[in-house]
């Protein structure tokens, strides 16, 4: 049997050429499987070969290590290795510098692509008023008035969609902590806050006037509508008591990273199940 040590000098000479040491390794792997491969094959052709003959043989036809060591050099050139190392290490700390200021501002989430939560969007505004805080950029694109089936407790709301746009592409906004820095005004002049869940108990009555069904409804007053790259929309919702075509609906922001109030009219009225 071939000694292991003329099996492991051939390795070493083979690839002392390569100088950056994550190709050695992984190139000093590949041999060494070339070498299990070659046995294989002359043990299967040659069924009663002794096993050291066999891996003379190996050897012999793995070839000159210091004519493989020179090709092996001429290939891996040790610039291109650290230019990769470098560049596992750039990411590393974009990724490092996005989590550092990711924590000391709380907007930032993840990154971005293009799709739709779970609120629906009503009654699209063009020109809506725009507002910056913080570097970010904050435009009304959307009021309506929700006029709901009064069945399962159905109330009309108002509903104005905020649209928040990161100062970088692969930003995407932390809906939560948004609305948990959110305020909607009505018509009526109440201040609603939008990180409250509001909650509602219908009755279902027959023609009898007896009830047939009971039960609760919810919604999140701030719920995240549609988002895209560097840019995430909001849906607002406040009760529409009162409301008549025209009114003013005022959306304030109230955090860490500044302040605005923006005010949109809400004209339109949509039928929504």
């Amino acid at each position: 049997m071939l000694p292991d040590y003329r099996k492991d000098r051939w390795l070493d000479t083979a690839t002392s050429g390569i100088r950056f040491y994550v190709d050695r390794a992984r190139v000093r792997k590949e041999l060494e499987a070339h070498m299990e491969d070659k046995l294989a094959d002359l043990r299967r052709v040659f069924p009663g070969i002794p096993e050291g003959e066999a891996q003379e043989r190996m050897l012999a036809g793995m070839g000159d290590p210091e004519e493989i060591k020179k090709e092996l050099a001429r290939i891996h050139r040790p610039w291109l290795g650290w230019l990769w190392m470098a560049s596992q290490w750039a990411v590393f700390l974009l990724m490092f510098t996005l989590l550092v200021v990711g924590n000391r501002n709380r907007f930032i989430l993840y990154t971005s692509f293009w799709g739709r939560g779970g609120a629906s969007f009503h009654g699209p505004v063009q020109g809506g008023e725009t507002a910056r805080a913080g570097g970010y950029t904050f435009r009304i694109t959307g009021a309506a008035c929700l006029d709901k089936s009064e069945m399962k407790g159905g109330v009309d709301t108002l509903q104005v969609v905020l649209r928040a746009s990161a100062p970088r592409p692969w930003e995407k906004i932390d809906v939560d902590a948004l609305a948990n820095s959110l305020y909607v005004t009505g018509p009526d002049g109440q201040r609603h806050y939008m990180g409250w869940v509001l909650t509602r108990e219908y009755a279902v009555e027959d023609e009898w006037g007896d009830v047939v069904e009971s039960g609760r409804t919810w919604e999140v007053s701030g719920t995240l509508c549609r988002w895209g790259l560097c840019w995430t929309e909001v849906a607002l919702n406040i009760p529409a008591e009162g409301w008549q075509p025209g009114d003013v609906v005022k959306v304030e922001l109230d955090s860490e990273v500044g302040g605005f109030v923006l005010s949109v009219p809400v004209t339109e009225k949509v039928k929504v199940r």
